[in-house]
Parts: C-alpha cells; structure tokens; sequence
C-alpha cells in the first residue's frame, strides 16, 4: 500500500511541479512539443555514442533550468530499462562482428546494446522533462489546436486522467485487505487474480460514473481546450535556432 501511496504522491509532485516558474516553465507548449520530438529523432537516428554523451549534457542543463532533480530524472529512464535490456541482449547474443572504437578492439554487438540502452533513457529523459514543464491541459490543448483527431486526445486525456481513479481503488482495496488480513506483509499470490479483477471491474463502473457526469456538465472536447497561448513568431525563431544547434551537434560528429 505505500508503494501505492508513493506512487500517488509521485504523480500530484509532477502535476504541480508544471505549473513553476523557470526558463523552461514559460516556453510555449507547442514549441516544447516540437522540441522534443525533434530531438528524440536525432537521438533515435543516430549510433554515435559522443554524439549521445552531449544530447546527455543538453537533458542534464534543461533539467537543471527547469528544477527538475537529475537523481529523479535519471530514476524515471529506468523505467523503459526491461524493455531496451530484452533489444540489447539479443544484439549480444547474435551480432559478434569485431570493430575499431576510437582504437579499442570490440564486439559491434556490445557497441549496439550500450547505445540500445542509452537511447531508451534519453527518450524517456526529454520525455519526463516535457510532462513535468508543461501542464497536461496545456499539452491537449496544443493537440487540438493543430488538428490532432479529437478521439485520440480524449482517449489520451480519460486515460491520464483515470490512472488516479484506478490508484484510489487500490489504495482503498489494498487497506481493506490489509485490515481483513493483519498478519501479511503484502497480498498473497492465491489471492492476486482476485484483487486485480476486482480493480478492474470498480475501476471502469467509478471511471464510467465520472465520464457521465462530465457530459451531464456538458463536456466537449473540442469546445474544452479552445484557449491555447498564440504561437508567436519569436517561437518560429527560437524552433529554427533548436534544429541549427542541433545540426551543427550532428555534423561536427
């Protein structure tokens, strides 16, 4: 249960930690959009592990600008780890071409799950940085606002938002199962299929419950995100000056 509680609390520390006042806090929303996927393009597309050591040194300075702690921005790059660790094992296992690295004799496939590795947690890093600078209502506005299809963004918006429902009734479960179980640490295993059912079913009826009372209220997506900061041209500049930098990074290199 406090695994859960922490989780909560995580989350709320990201929703209010978007509404600061740094450097990076007051860029607009769509031009932090842009920026970011411009920039996990770059790291995706290329396989020059000093090119990825300075898009690590560009993450770092942004975090530093917008307050964001690195012990915890490097914590949340872990999460992608079992995914990019499966990729980069299999580079290990079936790929033993010898190569020159800056002089060093090595297996390509090393080179390859080094830089697996060191990609997921980059993509992830700029990622965390987008959510926790932004707030979301911000960043669904700006999704409406260049026509990104009104489903896709209440599908992304009822899900973000229905994470803390689903939350709650763990947490509410977890404590009455503790309650009726003073003696566990945690919950068993023959009971996990249960309790995990259970959530799904009083989940989707509360998530069900809150999405009617949004549209007794009148809710309409399109109408719900109609106020969205202008895009000035400075914000043009500033998107060209990003590219350039990053250009001149990949050519150097």
């Amino acid at each position: 249960m406090y695994k859960l509680l922490n989780t909560f609390m995580s989350m709320n520390a990201i929703d209010n930690h978007a509404y600061q006042h740094t450097i990076i806090h007051h860029l607009h929303p769509l031009l932090k959009m842009i920026c970011t996927f411009i920039m996990i393009v770059f790291i995706i597309s290329t396989y020059q592990l000093l090119e990825l050591i300075i898009y690590t040194l560009i993450i770092i300075i942004i975090a530093l600008l917008s307050h964001i702690s690195i012990k915890k921005l490097f914590s949340r790059s872990l999460l992608g780890l079992p995914f990019s660790l499966c990729l980069g094992l299999s580079f290990l296992i079936f790929d033993h071409k010898i190569i020159s690295f800056y002089g060093f004799i090595i297996y390509e496939g090393i080179l390859l799950f080094i830089l697996v590795l060191l990609k997921t947690s980059l993509c992830l890093m700029i990622t965390y940085i987008l959510i926790t600078t932004t707030p979301f209502d911000h960043l669904t506005s700006q999704l409406i606002h260049i026509k990104v299809p009104s489903t896709f963004v209440l599908s992304l918006t009822m899900t973000y938002r229905y994470i803390y429902t689903l939350l709650d009734e763990a947490k509410t479960m977890s404590m009455a199962y503790l309650l009726r179980n003073p003696n566990v640490q945690g919950i068993n295993i023959k009971d996990m299929g249960s309790f995990v059912g259970h959530l799904l079913i009083h989940s989707m009826n509360e998530s069900q419950y809150v999405y009617e009372c949004m549209l007794c209220r009148g809710y309409d997506i399109q109408n719900s995100y109609q106020r969205c900061e202008k895009f000035e041209i400075d914000n043009v500049f500033l998107i060209m000056m990003f590219v350039s930098f990053m250009v001149i990074v990949k050519v150097i290199i």
